[in-house]
């Protein structure tokens, strides 16, 4: 799996990689420099006779700026450096790069170094073909003043495409949110290892494209062995894909049975049962309300049914409880909560289930709600849990706003999960997935096309699939979450963002499980 990292844990990295004496900070930033230069030249299709702005700090981004500006230089590209600062605040090797592009200065007529604030008020950044913006990466820890606060609002209000270094200048580089703003580039060069911030928040938005260069970082750092978050991968879910012998049977691919629905919410264990069985689950079976039992058999047909007693409101009862022992037996997997409403027997329903169950169980939707209002229920079962919410879910479980959810998300999935000893599937933009060993991982695919009615519910049904057919629940979320949001971004061609629905991402599951297998699905682009 790909490292995504805090700037701490990268520069960490970056230090005892310079301090084992295996490379030099001179070497790291001049592959840097040689990998800005080739995104740069990729971005302009080709570089001789292109104007490049480059926006430089003063520090090792800044370098990383004035290392590109020497390589493009010799492209063939016009470059114009503009210093944020002066040079005689540039010091260790950043200022190599300084000098070294002065020297081109003097020799060659395409490169030129100018000081921003002596320049910005005749400066029009539409006057050039491609500006880099290497103003801070993930350096910045406040928000931004003076001359580099002008020259980030300069970049905004630009209309030439940005290419930014290691992260766009104005973003927290730990959670992606911008301090005030943040140009939105339309490619970031990130070095080394990705950052945490390039993939969340504001950050999602802004970095554009991604690339990740190979810096020449030693392997075996120490410095990663401390490293507990992870992006998922193609190839990660091709390995976690479950292998069928030839000579298998329904019964061995998986065995899903759901508790789902309540009057005017049929719609939740329609998707569930749909979405299990295109995701590879041998039988799926719905206890559902014995009133809505017709509704579901008329719209399921691989799907089986079992009509359970109901409330007065429509909703399963306690009475459930007497008839589903055989169901749980049978069943590698149970799904509770999608379309149980909150009613209060349902409720207690759920609750006893958790308490008494010690199979695999994925609890969504109501469940969640259940489970909020009794949450000693986590530390009172022996199931192997899956917790499956959105953010105002989790804020109901929590307690914190979704606001600050939204904010520290890796953060809070991780503590949830390990306090809890369960796995948790935080689903969102990204979605992130942590463990009850307090790892996290984190799925970058997805679309705003599936911010729909019924788009939980069918991951919850490919989830339940995936533990099924026998994968543990943290390998089951991922490759769950993954194959989903891969399914809504091919869904997403042909139904475009506004007309994207549930169905359509259950319907795209097999050209999903395809590119998956075929490694045709690209997060990120390598540069060595």
């Amino acid at each position: 799996m790909e490292y995504l990292l805090t700037a701490d844990e990268m520069k960490g990295c970056d230090r005892e990689a310079v301090e084992s004496g295996k490379v030099t900070g001179v070497a790291l930033m001049d592959k840097a420099s040689l990998g800005v230069s080739k995104v740069a030249g990729n971005l302009l299709g080709d570089a001789r006779g292109k104007r490049i702005a480059i926006i430089c700090g003063k520090g090792n981004n800044g370098g990383d700026g004035l290392g590109a500006a020497s390589y493009l230089a010799q492209m063939g590209a016009d470059v114009n450096v503009l210093l944020i600062g002066s040079e005689s605040e540039i010091s260790g090797d950043v200022k190599t790069f300084l000098e070294k592009a002065k020297k081109l200065s003097s020799e060659h007529a395409k490169i030129q170094i100018q000081e921003f604030e002596q320049v910005a008020d005749s400066l029009s950044l539409n006057d050039y073909d491609l500006v880099i913006d290497a103003v801070f990466g993930t350096g910045l820890s406040d928000e931004p003043k003076d001359a580099a606060k002008r020259a980030i609002q300069m970049m905004v209000d630009a209309f030439t495409p940005i290419l930014a270094v290691d992260l766009p200048s104005g973003l927290n580089s730990d959670d992606g949110t911008a301090y005030t703003m943040s140009p939105r580039a339309a490619a970031t060069v990130t070095m080394g290892k990705l950052k945490r911030g390039l993939i969340m928040n504001d950050g999602k938005e802004n970095a554009g494209e991604i690339s990740v260069i190979d810096i020449g970082l030693p392997d075996g750092l120490a410095a990663t062995t401390n490293i507990d978050t992870y992006v998922i991968g193609a190839s990660d879910v091709k390995d976690l894909l479950p292998q069928r012998r030839a000579e298998t049977y329904k019964h061995a691919v998986g065995k899903v049975f759901a508790l789902v629905g309540s009057v005017g919410m049929t719609g939740a264990g329609i998707m569930v049962g749909r979405a299990a069985m295109r995701a590879g689950a041998g039988a799926v079976v719905l206890g559902v309300p014995s009133e809505l039992n017709n509704v579901y058999e008329s719209q399921l047909t691989e799907v089986m049914t079992v009509p359970l007693p109901q409330t007065g409101d429509g909703s399963l009862s306690l009475a459930v409880l007497l008839q589903i022992q055989k169901n749980l037996e049978w069943a590698n997997v149970l799904v509770v909560g999608p379309g149980l409403s909150r009613n209060q027997e349902t409720s207690q329903l759920v609750a006893k289930i958790l308490r008494s169950h010690d199979g695999a169980v994925l609890v969504d939707a109501d469940g969640l709600n259940a489970i909020a209002d009794q949450p000693d229920i986590l530390h009172e079962t022996h199931a192997e849990l899956i917790l499956t919410p959105h953010h105002g879910e989790f804020s109901r479980l929590t307690k914190f706003s979704v606001e600050e959810i939204s904010k520290n998300r890796i953060e809070m999935a991780r503590r949830y999960a390990k306090d809890n000893k369960l796995t948790l599937v935080l689903k969102g933009s990204p979605t992130v997935i942590g463990t009850k060993e307090g790892k996290v991982y984190v799925n970058v695919h997805g679309n705003p096309g599936m911010a729909t009615a019924g788009m939980g519910d069918v991951l919850t049904g490919i989830i339940a699939a995936m533990m099924g057919q026998k994968l543990g629940p943290v390998d089951a979320a991922i490759a769950g979450v993954y194959l989903h949001s891969v399914a809504g971004d091919i869904a997403l061609e042909s139904k475009g963002v506004y007309s994207l629905i549930a169905s359509d991402v259950i319907d795209s599951l097999p050209q999903a499980f395809k590119k998956v297998i075929d490694g045709d699905v690209f997060e990120f682009r390598r540069i060595s």
